[in-house]
């Protein structure tokens, strides 16, 4: 496949739920949808439910799930990239977490969030480094980032 049918099938995907392109589940499953994607960069968004699995009464959604929102981020950019070439979406492993900033303790219930993650380097053997970030209203309020492991791609190169 070429560059320009590529990113034009990932332009397709834009607006689809996420559940499409990893293989978490309820209720485990994060993310709400895809909300951008290109090559090397994926942008999704969520909204906190009440009844998030992970939520503390009154408070919300810890500050450390930022982590998993970025890491679900980073699976829904490969899963995307796999459905683009006809594959299921890889095995993936979060392997670390380098400079985690958060500015808010919770994510609060009904907030609407979004994470990006953007590829800075990927090889082969399908070990992978990504630049992540939590925004909500256009300010940037979490970034990291994530060292990653997924089964390699196969491409018909």
């Amino acid at each position: 496949m070429n560059e320009q049918a590529f990113n034009a099938g990932l332009d397709q995907l834009v607006g689809a739920p996420a559940s499409r392109f990893v293989l978490h589940r309820e209720p485990m499953l994060f993310l709400d949808r895809l909300t951008a994607i290109g090559p090397e960069h994926a942008e999704c968004e969520w909204e906190v439910r009440e009844d998030f699995p992970l939520i503390i009464p009154g408070r919300g959604v810890p500050a450390y799930a930022g982590i998993e929102y970025m890491a679900q981020c980073v699976a829904v950019h490969s899963g995307a990239r796999a459905k683009v070439r006809g594959q299921e979406p890889p095995l993936g492993l979060l392997l670390g977490t380098r400079d985690y900033e958060c500015q808010i303790a919770f994510f609060e219930v009904g907030g609407r969030f979004s994470a990006t993650c953007e590829e800075l380097v990927r090889d082969s053997q399908g070990m992978g480094s990504f630049a992540c970030r939590i925004e909500t209203n256009g300010t940037v309020i979490a970034k990291a980032n994530l060292a990653v492991f997924e089964t390699p791609e196969e491409t018909d190169e």
